[in-house]
């Protein structure tokens, strides 16, 4: 496996290195075809007592990317990540537009529930998703999964962009009960640059059952709801400002046995980000960026427990494929079983090429 990773990795940087760009391939089946890779490369230093390892140097991720125009209002990707002992198929979706307000997308790719899922992790400004996404993800809520979306863009300044979208409920091929899930996300731009999101979504979960006369029984519909928030602004020449936060209610679950009717108790998840960019405009240093990040998850609002993560962010785009990530990630776990303070370092240098 680990030599099949290495292979393809090296497969990816020899079709884009070339031009340190993405690179066009003639295809007679498609209007344009390109093809561009990543690959980041991450020391780390944990903390904490109970880490082990305490020190990690490898590749955190790497990718190839197939971009593709098959008409005038059809495109679509294909994208396949390599981490340590695992390759995967990322994305692969085809994205059809008929008309100038509607869009139909079909194929694996992410949930539209989640502003940090949604939020590439070359645009966080952080340097890693935060325990919001991870939790939602761990829920099924938030993700990649196979199924499709129905776009609605009015393109007007009064009414929102909208997604549709129902999903296959659960990304594992072992794990496939028939249940679907619906998701809807709306984001409303309003003046001064500020983008408001809301979204929702609903999954059930079913097995057989020997003992019910359909042979099958089903959960009652698990649902989740969010709010979130984005602003960017110019502060001058040199300098720009960019926050955004969310906050997230939903059925937790996994802390319940809901395909027997056990009443699953409520989490409740938040998430900031607020960063300001230096632009040098020099050929050998573009930017240099910093971030401070907050995230909390609450597993059950009626309880005390929760896990708190701070982080704070360097990044230096060095005007090429480079660009350095350097991090503090604060752990704060409150009355969590097995868990303690700790603060973990990483640097990480990402190409983009």
């Amino acid at each position: 496996m680990k030599q099949t990773g290495i292979r393809i990795l090296l497969i990816a940087f020899l079709i884009a290195s070339g031009a340190l760009a993405d690179v066009d391939v003639e295809n007679e089946r498609a209007e344009n075809f390109t093809l561009s890779a990543y690959a980041r490369i991450r020391f780390s230093q944990f903390g904490g007592a109970l880490v082990m390892p305490d020190r990690s140097f490898g590749i955190e991720s790497a990718g190839l990317t197939a971009d593709f125009d098959i008409t005038d209002n059809t495109e679509g990707q294909l994208q396949l990540e390599i981490r340590p002992d695992e390759i995967y198929l990322k994305d692969c979706y085809i994205l059809w537009d008929p008309l100038d307000l509607i869009g139909l997308q079909v194929g694996r790719f992410k949930k539209p529930f989640c502003l940090n899922t949604l939020t590439s992790t070359w645009n966080l400004q952080a340097i890693d998703h935060s325990i919001t996404h991870r939790e939602l993800s761990n829920l099924l809520y938030s993700d990649r999964d196979i199924g499709s979306v129905l776009i609605l863009d009015p393109e007007s300044e009064f009414l929102p962009v909208c997604t549709f979208g129902i999903f296959n409920g659960s990304p594992d091929a072992m794990n496939q009960d028939n249940e679907i899930q619906y998701v809807g996300r709306a984001e409303f731009e309003l003046p001064y640059d500020i983008i408001v999101g809301a979204d929702l979504t609903s999954l059930r979960f079913g097995e057989e059952d020997e003992f019910s006369v359909e042979g099958y029984t089903c959960s009652a519909r698990q649902k989740a709801m969010g709010g979130d928030l984005q602003f960017e602004t110019e502060l001058g020449r040199d300098f720009s400002l960019l926050m955004r936060g969310e906050f997230v209610r939903g059925d937790n679950w996994s802390a319940a046995d809901v395909i027997s009717g056990d009443d699953p108790p409520e989490f409740q998840t938040w998430w900031f980000t607020g960063g300001i960019t230096w632009k040098t405009y020099k050929p050998s240093l573009t930017s240099i960026s910093a971030s401070f990040s907050m995230a909390s998850w609450k597993p059950d609002r009626s309880m005390d427990s929760r896990e708190d993560e701070l982080a704070f962010t360097v990044s230096i785009d060095t005007g090429t494929p480079v660009t350095v990530r350097a991090a503090m990630v604060n752990h704060r776990p409150h009355d969590i079983i097995f868990e303690e303070n700790r603060t973990d370092y990483i640097l990480e240098v990402a190409l983009d090429l």
